[in-house]
């Protein structure tokens, strides 16, 4: 009996553990070292792959965007390791610049959990008053109803 609780412990111990999880873009070793200026888009796609994400805003760009989270049981992920590669493109589709961002160039965003209301939308305390007011609850008002 003894020696089943020991298993059970060992094996509950060990779901604890911790786990390097990579996700995104997986560079390969010396990928990134064949880029140069003035490689054609296509050759870029045949040596890279496709992009996470491309951005036609500022000039033809992709994005190769890599990541790295420490997770340890049932907590909550955090990231350790952030790579980005941002490729730029002239009008012939020919690269003009290879920019390298890494975790701590990167902006943190506190998301709020409150909402916003639009302006104009709030309620003002005569509406609130008379909220129900032209509303129809009865019985015959509402044809067909099961009130």
């Amino acid at each position: 009996m003894k020696k089943i609780l020991l298993i059970l412990l060992l094996l509950n111990i060990s779901s604890c553990s911790t786990q390097i999880e990579k996700r995104g873009y997986i560079f390969n070793e010396g990928t990134q070292e064949k880029l140069s200026e003035g490689m054609k888009k296509i050759d870029v796609l045949s040596l890279m792959g496709s992009p996470s994400t491309t951005s036609q805003n500022n000039g033809d760009k992709f994005y190769y965007i890599s990541n790295k989270f420490y997770k340890y049981a049932f907590l909550t992920p955090r990231e350790i390791e952030r790579t980005v590669v941002v490729i730029a493109f002239d009008k012939n589709e020919l690269i003009t610049t290879i920019d390298e961002y890494a975790l701590k160039d990167g902006k943190v965003v506190d998301y709020k959990s409150e909402k916003t209301v639009p302006g104009g939308t709030e309620a003002t305390l005569l509406q609130d008053l008379f909220d129900t007011s032209g509303r129809y609850t009865s019985s015959e008002a509402i044809a067909g109803s099961i009130f």
